[in-house]
């Protein structure tokens, strides 16, 4: 729409009076709509999405459609120069399971969702590969992608590429200080339950719904530190609330004299059972970590497969 020059009151007045005085008002105001109506549909044509500029392809979703299980084999990846598989589904065997046992279900070409905190994209699975924390090993335990190769970095992936709309990120704010928080009453609960040899302290507070029944769940990161020898954790754990228990805690994941700290990355329904496996992730106090994925149990909770990256 071309702007229109703005006119002084002076001007004006001079215009109206070479012209003998000021227009009959109902013509104005005819001339008024319809220059509305001319606005209206300008701005309507210079508003409407044009789908073949790029700026509007780049800002349309990921097409994650497709089957998810239980009908349909899924893999959990993290991804550290490479795809790590640490939990999967096979829909053949209705079952779950993790590490190298999950790489038959996903084959070269295979699409696959990849996430960080700020990207999104989808691409193709490669040969198996080793990741950058399996240097050495005979036989690659994980796989390859492209955008990886390339130097991409992200923080876990899925295949197929519609589990990325199933993966519950939990949020950073969780494990930040304002979020390391428990009332009175719980870290009195948890101490009991832990009976630690020094003060309790909160890695991460955690209010998910991991079992479908409507009702938040809470779960804590907790660690001790070894009042003997600092460089260890006497305790170090991640433990479990249900909603429907309140005041119940159970442990997910513990160790004892050790030097690791956990933490809550994300849930996801592998099997679609609706209830949510539990992505953990272990710092150790040198800097190494890794991975693993829980089932949830009564009383506690299991394992997929070992820690990734040789913990």
């Amino acid at each position: 729409m071309i702007a229109r020059q703005a006119v002084y009151p002076l001007t004006l007045a001079l215009v109206l009076a070479a012209c003998g005085g000021a227009s009959d008002p109902a013509k104005g105001a005819k001339a008024d709509a319809k220059d509305a109506k001319v606005d209206a549909k300008t701005d309507l044509a210079d508003t409407k999405r044009n789908d073949a500029t790029s700026l509007d392809k780049a800002v349309q979703a990921l097409d994650l459609s497709g089957p998810v299980p239980p009908e349909a084999s899924a893999v959990f990846f993290t991804v550290d120069g490479a795809l790590i598989p640490i939990g999967c589904y096979d829909s053949a065997k209705k079952k779950l399971d993790g590490g190298k046992d999950c790489l038959a279900l996903v084959k070269a070409g295979d699409e696959v969702y990849l996430r960080s905190n700020s990207v999104e994209k989808l691409d193709k699975a490669g040969a198996p590969k080793s990741a950058m924390c399996q240097p050495g090993e005979d036989k690659p335990t994980s796989i390859g992608i492209p955008s990886v190769d390339s130097g991409e970095t992200f923080d876990y992936a899925v295949f197929p590429k519609s589990m990325g709309k199933l993966v519950n990120r939990v949020d950073p704010e969780t494990y930040s200080e304002k979020g390391r928080v428990a009332s009175e009453d719980e870290k009195k609960a948890l101490s009991e339950l832990i009976k630690p040899d020094a003060e309790l302290q909160i890695n991460q507070s955690v209010a998910f719904d991991v079992d479908g029944d409507g009702q938040a769940d809470k779960l804590f990161s907790v660690y001790v530190v070894n009042p003997k020898d600092s460089e260890k954790l006497s305790y170090s754990g991640v433990l479990l609330q249900r909603g429907n228990a309140p005041g119940k805690w159970v442990p997910l994941l513990e160790s004892r004299n050790d030097t690791e700290t956990y933490t809550v990355r994300a849930f996801i329904d592998l099997d679609g059972d609706k209830s949510q496996e539990v992505w953990v992730n272990a710092v150790l106090t040198d800097g190494g970590g890794g991975d693993r994925i829980l089932k949830l149990k009564d009383g506690g909770a299991d394992p997929l497969a070992k820690w990734s990256c040789g913990i």
